[in-house]
């Protein structure tokens, strides 16, 4: 694998993302919304929100950007549609509070969750109407939509007992309760394809899955202790396959359960270990970190590392890998059990396009990267950084991974091979996440409160999208000295359409 990346430069930011289409970025600077071209990263329009912006989340068609500022109980939403340029709402939840804030499938409701949980409140920004929906036992979690965005499952939680709201978007009037087989609901969440299947987990006191259709349990996924008599907890992840036809469960014992939709059979048990037998994968190659140039790799995966010579003979700052097969050891980090969210188990899975790959990483070991092959369901690589993951993202079309570990450089690994592209020399930027544009063409890198962009070629290119409407030039130097400026002008002098709460619209 050859790939080369060309990297923009890096702007101050927060809470950046793609729009859907992948023509714009949105990015949080303290209290303003600053929206670029993905392309050159030209200021396309800043809006200024009345207080510090804590999330953004753009719609489903990306006219609209929804601002969540949960110190204030508000949030807001802006236009970015040349058509609708002076469009703008404020939804305000009152002395309830906002603890968090998100979209509908449609792009034309706004979902929002009070403080202390006491309800879901539904908004159009279309006629203005508003819906509510009592008693949801998340703020966050809890919450999923169906495939064809018709149906909402929202976990509900009412004198002590758990149990999931069937809800009809159309209306958005609640169509089925039912109570579920678990201890105590983690999370839940729909199959991305088909059918309005729904996977609920449980928490960390009942190590299972549930498998429910519209209130029918369908198949059950108990995590039962592996020989060495691993950990009881709960399950800790889950990941549905492009297709659907594969649902993977991440446990606290460093496993993954591989479930088939048609029969719900459990067909695939991924273990994960820090002392690996070549036994236990003998085709696949692991690729270790290293900032010599000169590791030798056996002869059988000299093809899969063909990149180390062009690395190398690229220059300047390189961090090589050396491709070889098992056994290996994987160095590992003292559990805490103890504590919430304990370093152990699968915390991370995540599926390439089409399901060919699913790639995992066991907090106990996060300096390790694992990518398994949905065919066979054995290893394929082994990816061994220098420093813990921090996130991985599958390119949205193609068989290509990207990860960071918190350096200045992004890694790729694709079935041909692994290598790391360094960002330019003298830019101290630690990329500790990332995201692929809709179509895939760019790579978003993220800091602590900066973000840059790297354009990444592998051989043919997509037609990339057409360029966003630019506005005044000038807006990049206006931009830094407002943002240079004190915050006493938070409370910006635009007009909003205001949307207040309604005559009572306290909690029932």
């Amino acid at each position: 694998m050859a790939a080369t990346c060309r990297f923009s430069d890096s702007h101050e930011g927060g809470h950046v993302l793609f729009s859907p289409d992948g023509r714009l970025v949105a990015a949080a600077a303290m209290y303003r919304l600053v929206v670029r071209d993905a392309r050159t990263l030209e200021i396309v329009r800043v809006f200024a929100c009345v207080d510090r912006i804590d999330m953004l989340e753009w719609s489903c068609d990306s006219k609209y950007v929804l601002c969540g500022l949960f110190a204030r109980g508000l949030a807001q939403v802006w236009s970015v549609d040349p058509d609708e340029a002076d469009w703008h709402a404020k939804i305000d939840e009152g002395p309830l509070g906002l603890a968090h804030v998100r979209w509908a499938p449609d792009g034309r409701h706004v979902l929002a969750t009070s403080d202390f949980r006491l309800r879901v409140t539904v908004w159009s920004l279309v006629d203005r109407s508003v819906s509510y929906l009592q008693y949801p036992k998340f703020a966050k979690e809890g919450l999923s939509f169906s495939a064809d965005g018709r149906q909402m499952a929202l976990a509900h939680r009412r004198d002590g007992r758990d149990s999931v709201q069937l809800v009809q978007t159309e209306g958005w009037a609640v169509s089925l309760r039912f109570e579920v087989a678990s201890r105590d609901l983690a999370d839940l969440r729909y199959a991305p394809r088909g059918d309005t299947t729904l996977c609920v987990l449980d928490g960390l006191l009942e190590p299972q899955a549930l498998v429910y259709r519209e209130g029918l349990l369908l198949a059950t996924c108990r995590l039962q202790p592996g020989p060495e008599g691993s950990s009881h907890l709960g399950p800790k992840a889950l990941s549905w396959s492009p297709a659907a036809d594969l649902l993977a469960v991440c446990g606290h014992d460093e496993r993954v359960r591989l479930l088939h939709r048609g029969s719900w059979a459990h067909v695939g048990d991924l273990q994960h270990g820090a002392e690996l037998l070549e036994a236990f994968a003998p085709d696949a190659v692991a690729y270790a970190s290293s900032s010599a140039c000169d590791t030798e790799a056996d002869a059988e995966a000299a093809e899969l590392a063909e990149s180390l010579a062009e690395l190398h003979a690229s220059g300047g700052r390189q961090y090589v890998y050396a491709a070889q097969r098992l056994p290996l050891s994987l160095p590992t980090v003292r559990p805490t059990p103890e504590k919430p969210n304990p370093r152990m188990g699968v915390g991370l899975a995540t599926w390439s396009a089409g399901g060919r790959f699913l790639a995992t990483r066991d907090d106990g070991a996060p300096r390790a990267l694992w990518v398994w092959d949905g065919a066979s369901l054995g290893l394929h690589s082994l990816l061994l950084q220098a420093h813990a993951v921090r996130a991985a993202a599958w390119h949205p079309t193609r068989q290509l991974l990207a990860l960071c570990t918190g350096i200045g450089a992004v890694v790729l690994w694709s079935p041909r091979g692994c290598q790391t592209v360094p960002l330019p020399e003298g830019r101290s930027f630690r990329v500790c996440g990332l995201a692929w544009g809709g179509g895939g063409d760019a790579l978003l890198l993220l800091d602590k409160d900066r973000f840059t962009l790297a354009h990444v070629q592998t051989g043919t290119e997509p037609e990339p999208p057409p360029p966003a409407p630019q506005l005044d030039p000038d807006l990049e130097e206006e931009l830094k000295r407002l943002l240079a400026a004190e915050k006493g002008d938070e409370n910006a002098d635009a007009q909003y359409e205001y949307l207040p709460p309604p005559d009572g619209a306290g909690a029932e």
